[in-house]
């Protein structure tokens, strides 16, 4: 009897095994293997109960594929135990277990392949979807445990920070002892990110390693214990020898924890500084501390500095510069004063220039002063933003619409703003783009890590706001009459005709770069044909593809709009595709198996 068949289905059940027992309904690789088995089993009886078997994995329904997958699989290793070789060599050795406060899930490899990659791998996009899956709680799983250790390593720090915050944290006390296996005294960022995550699982248990990774740690690892330090009041004295140390970067730290304590010794270290030549040590402790007394010192050193700069000292300008930098999300009234005060003389300030060896002259602060404002977000700064608009440079302009989307009313604000989308060159053009690109990441999908979000600045705009925000609808009408594609994809709307017959049109350009956001807004027009574009496309940009590009990503990304009843197409082309797009294929249609789940 040959055994090939039998080894190939044991593969891949185990393969759904390890996936998820529910992936296995519908899977083209088992139905391919069917036939075979059925015509096998004319003359070994065998294979047709295997075939049999597999038919009901595949032809049944999730809630029962767990039993019968079982089923299959014990009956392929019954044959695999009688008629093949089994075992492996070695020696037994006991697996070492730690108590967590997670427990793994129903998460499927198909799903957690990505996560590990990002966590693991190299090359753009990793932040994003290892954000999405934290904001979804796939971290869930005992079986990211180590990924997520090693990437507190990542050469991209936003990613490594994100992991040491919000992702090992959640899996409790128990990960400690895995954490200090690899924990190097000498090491570098990631060894501070470790002591970091320990102390937080274990603040009591980690005390005296953080007290000797003070005293004999590199600095990367001595800053990260001075953070700790800080948060046990009888180890206060030693973060405040710091605030004395040569190296900057420790100094910086513990300035950064004390400014969290309001004590007189402490006070008196910050109204010195305020008063000192150098202020950008203290821009990271201003966004904690409390202390009235050193902010209105701090604003009273800025007052001056700001009066001999529109007196023409456009040598004072870096150090407001780094005035402005303290208080940068700070809200109390006191500083809203002082901003406004000083964003009234903005006329004056356009003619300074700036220092020499400088890149900041008027110009600059104005933009400064509408972002600070517009992070204060009350009705007076929003308005003195909208009150200069005439004299505000251009790179200020992202404020100026953020203060009018919450100020105006929509009606107000397409009247304003509506004649920049015919603007082609200079500023008008620089606008025309950012309104563009706000339009399109306030109607975009909030689960998707091509979110056209991450091409604004985040304080340039509030994403929340922006998704409840209510356009004009004559903005569709004008989008399409100035062919913005992005802007009538993001608005496109049911029983607009011309919307409609602008993005099919726009989908027969041999242009294909736009295809997500194209078939994006077909969805949203509720177009009838939409799966079958959708599956159009994907055959033509698959027919030659080498891999998986951005486009392709991109367009797949937006499967999860579809019309889950066209699941059975979808899973149709699937078992046509190549294997290079197959994964990533299910994955984008995952989402449509569980309709209430889907955005």
């Amino acid at each position: 009897m040959s055994l090939a068949l039998i080894e190939e289905s044991a593969t891949e059940v185990r393969r759904l095994a390890i996936a998820g027992s529910p992936l296995a309904v519908g899977d083209f690789r088992l139905k391919k293997l069917i036939l075979p088995l059925e015509q096998a089993g004319a003359k070994v009886p065998v294979f047709a109960q295997v075939a049999k078997a597999m038919s009901e994995v595949v032809n049944g329904t999730e809630a029962e594929s767990a039993t019968r997958l079982l089923s299959l699989s014990t009956l392929l290793n019954a044959i695999l135990y009688t008629q093949g070789l089994t075992g492996a060599a070695g020696n037994l050795e006991k697996l070492e277990t730690f108590p967590t406060s997670r427990a793994t899930t129903r998460t499927t490899s198909r799903v957690l392949k990505p996560l590990v990659e990002a966590l693991t791998a190299s090359g753009g996009g990793r932040f994003e979807i290892v954000k999405s899956a934290v904001e979804r709680g796939a971290f869930n799983d005992l079986r990211l445990i180590d990924p997520a250790i090693r990437a507190l390593g990542d050469n991209y720090p936003e990613l490594a920070d994100l992991v040491a915050e919000k992702i090992l944290p959640g899996y409790g006390p128990g990960i400690v002892p895995r954490l200090k296996q690899t924990f190097d005294l000498k090491g570098k960022r990631q060894d501070g990110r470790k002591l970091e995550v320990m102390h937080r699982l274990d603040p009591a248990g980690t005390l005296e390693l953080c007290k000797k990774a003070l005293e004999d740690g590199s600095v990367e690892v001595k800053v990260a214990a001075i953070g700790r330090l800080g948060q046990h009041e009888d180890c206060l004295s030693l973060v405040l020898e710091q605030a004395n140390a040569k190296n900057k970067q420790l100094r910086a730290a513990a300035l950064e924890t004390l400014a969290e304590h309001d004590r007189p010794e402490i006070t008196k270290i910050f109204t010195e500084l305020v008063k000192g030549k150098a202020l950008d040590i203290l821009v990271r402790p201003f966004r904690t501390l409390r202390n009235q007394q050193v902010l209105t010192a701090l604003l009273e050193e800025g007052k001056r500095v700001f009066d001999s700069v529109l007196k023409g000292d456009s040598e004072q300008i870096p150090r407001f510069w780094e005035i402005l930098d303290c208080l940068d999300h700070r809200t109390e009234s006191k500083v809203e004063e002082f901003l406004l005060n000083c964003f009234a003389s903005a006329g004056k300030l356009t003619k300074v220039k700036a220092a020499k060896n400088s890149i900041f002259g008027g110009p600059e602060l104005l933009t400064r002063f509408a972002l600070l404002l517009c992070n204060m977000g009350s009705p007076r700064a929003l308005e003195a933003v909208l009150a200069q608009r005439e004299t505000l440079p251009v790179a200020a302009f992202p404020q100026v619409l953020q203060s009018a989307l919450r100020t105006w009313s929509p009606e107000k604000v397409f009247v304003e703003f509506s004649p920049l989308l015919v603007e082609t060159r200079g500023a008008g053009k620089e606008k025309s783009e950012h309104l563009q690109r706000i339009i399109a990441a306030a109607h975009w999908d909030e689960t998707s890590r091509f979110n056209p979000m991450a091409y604004v600045e985040p304080e340039e705009s509030d994403d929340k706001f922006l998704r409840k925000y209510a356009w004009d609808a004559r903005w569709l009408d004008a989008a399409i009459k100035t062919d913005k594609g992005s802007v009538v994809c993001s608005l496109a709307r049911p029983n607009h005709k011309a919307a409609l017959n602008y993005l099919l049109k726009l989908g027969e350009a041999k242009k294909t770069s736009d295809a997500g956001m194209t078939l994006r807004g077909l969805v949203r027009c509720k177009y009838p044909k939409v799966t079958d574009y959708f599956l159009e496309l994907v055959t033509k940009k698959t027919k030659n593809a080498k891999h998986l590009d951005y486009e392709l990503q991109f367009l797949f990304e937006n499967a999860r709009h579809l019309p889950p009843a066209d699941l059975p197409k979808l899973d149709e082309l699937a078992a046509k595709l190549d294997e290079k797009f197959v994964d990533a294929f299910l994955v984008a249609i995952d989402p449509l198996r569980r309709p209430k789940e889907n955005n």
